[in-house]
């Protein structure tokens, strides 16, 4: 009966020791998951018909890892192995570009002209046109021009009825209402 206590002591030691990750066999296997998380460095540009584009968003698609183009339109981001970019921008069509074996990566956004329609720029805001109630109005550049004024608020109430735009003092440089 000693021995079998002594066996039952070693097994009961050995899954302790299992357990608290001392056996050789566990360091093998959380060295293998630590090399399948290892990340990519990729890098590019990103362009539309003008040049360098700022401010385009790059994220890994199917996680929140992403960032944002400088000023000249560089981007720097790690992803993991056999990862999809997808880059996005207000007003351009989103783009997918899978990673596979680039570290660079260069994107020209294409503009996408029917989202640009169906948005109308508020005082306020931003809303969607077919959300917008009431009338709207819209003062081209060229119309203020044609009006010869030397002021340009003053135009846009001229063209617009309904708008009324007063001045607050008669300071040089006070904002108008």
């Amino acid at each position: 009966m000693n021995s079998n206590f002594r066996k039952t002591a070693l097994l009961l030691g050995a899954c302790a020791l299992l357990s608290w990750g001392y056996a050789p066999e566990a360091k093998a296997e959380s060295n293998s998951v630590a090399s399948v998380q290892q990340t990519k460095t990729v890098k590019g540009t990103v362009s539309d018909a003008m040049g360098p584009a700022i401010g385009v968003t790059v994220r890994e698609k199917g996680t929140n890892n992403g960032v944002v183009t400088d000023f000249d339109g560089n981007f720097t981001i790690n992803v993991q192995p056999g990862a999809t970019l997808v880059f996005t921008y207000v007003g351009y069509e989103p783009q997918e570009v899978v990673v596979g074996n680039q570290s660079v990566i260069n994107v020209t956004m294409k503009e996408d002209s029917q989202s640009l329609e169906e948005v109308v720029v508020v005082g306020y805001g931003v809303q969607k046109k077919k959300l917008v109630t009431g009338a709207t109005v819209q003062v081209k550049g060229d119309d203020i021009a044609k009006l010869n004024t030397t002021n340009a608020l003053t135009a846009m109430q001229a063209s617009t009825p309904g708008v009324q735009i007063t001045q607050a003092s008669a300071q040089p440089g006070k904002a108008s209402r």
